[in-house]
Order: structure tokens, then sequence, then C-alpha cells
């Protein structure tokens, strides 16, 4: 009777959290990334954030976190948006408090359910590919190679390292260091194209083309000395 009542509260889990996804999906991130294509939608965005006055901050910082627990809703748009509204700064804080907040929120998700939620939060192929580049010799040092690498799944690889031996104070410091330098791109990006410094956008992009066509030569160097032909 305890194995089936953890089996029907598992089932329970999933169903909530494919349903948080498919509302969260439907209900912002798709307006919401339609929105931040064009200058209008941009400042009709951040007007509606920032409804919530002096909580703007903490509502913000909270739909990041939920953005790491439902892991296919697309962190960008949303990183962007907290440049837009709180600048460089605050909206680098929300946005690093966000991700840590989440990550943590998975981290404990995972070592309840265990493996069975990873695999309905990852896809079978990602998950082998990804569980394949760690190395439980040198595990922090991988954890946080893989979530520097530009390109690397890091909402999915968040959901992987727990299965791995890795402390829970280890795995939030150095994901989160990991994720550091794209967050801060993703956010100073929001905060150049709402000041309307065009150029900076447009350098700050070419770094990160740079490092994504990096992080890919390096991913594939990485998965092919995991996986000799």
């Amino acid at each position: 009777m305890r194995a089936d009542k953890k089996r029907i509260i598992r089932i329970a889990l999933y169903v909530l959290l494919g349903a948080a996804a498919v509302f969260l999906t439907i209900r912002y991130v798709i307006p919401y990334s339609r929105a931040l294509l064009t200058e209008a939608g941009r400042e009709a965005l951040c007007a509606r954030v920032e409804r919530f006055g002096i909580w703007a901050p903490l509502v913000f910082t909270a739909l990041m976190a939920l953005q790491i627990v439902i892991a296919i809703i697309p962190g960008g748009p949303l990183e962007l948006v907290g440049g837009m509204l709180f600048g460089s700064a605050l909206g680098l804080v929300c946005t690093v408090t966000g991700a840590l907040v989440g990550s943590f929120a998975v981290y404990w998700l995972v070592k309840l359910f265990g493996r069975p939620l990873v695999e309905i939060m990852v896809p079978e192929d990602k998950l082998d590919r990804l569980h394949a580049l760690l190395d439980e010799d040198k595990l922090e040092l991988w954890v946080f190679i893989l979530f520097l690498i530009p390109g690397i799944p890091k909402d999915l690889l968040t959901y992987l390292v727990p299965l791995t031996s890795i402390r829970g104070k280890q795995f939030l410091l150095l994901s989160n260091l990991g994720r550091f330098p794209s967050l801060a791109a993703s956010v100073l990006i929001g905060d150049s194209l709402s000041d309307g410094r065009y150029w900076l956008t447009i350098v700050i992009c070419a770094v990160a083309a740079v490092a994504a066509f990096i992080g890919y030569r390096v991913k594939h160097h990485l998965t092919k000395e995991r996986h000799p032909s």
C-alpha cells in the first residue's frame, strides 16, 4: 500500500507539473516572446510587470525560479525582461536569485522523487547524452564546465546533476557560477534595448555568438571523447 501511495503521489505531481507547464507556456511564454520582438510590445510587457509596484522585483524573481523548475519554459526572454524592467544591477540580482531558488527547488524535488521525475522532465536521448558528459572522478569540475558552456541545456542539466553524488551546496554554487555569464549577458541586452543602446546589444550578441560557437566545439569534443567511435 505504501508503494501504491508513493506512485499515486508521483503521478499526481507529474500531472500537476505538466498542466502548469502548458498553462504557463500559453499564458506567459508565448505572449512574452512575441512582445519582445517589438518596441511597443516590450514597453507593454514592462508596464504590466511594473503594476506590482514595490513587489515587482519579488514577482519577477519568483517567475525566474519557476522557469527553472518548469524546465521546458525558455529562460532567455524572461532574463531580457529583467534587464528591461530593473536595469543591469537589480535585474541581475533578481535573475541570479531566481536561478538559485529554482535550482534549490529542483535539487530538492529530484532527491525526493528520484529518477522517474527526471525522466519526465528530460527527454531520454538528452538524458543519456548529458549523463555521459559527467565524470564522477572530477564531478565538481565537470558540473561547473557544463553549466558554463553555451549551448548546453542548463535547465535540463539542473534536473540531471542531482542524480549524482554531488552535495547540495556544491551543486548550487557551481551551477549558478557557471550560469552567471549567460544570465549577465541576457540582462545586459535587455537593459541596453530598453535604453536604446543598440550598439551595446550588437556587441553583446556578437560576443555571445563567438562564445556559443566555442561552446559548441567544446561540447562536440567532449561528447566525442566520452563516446569514441
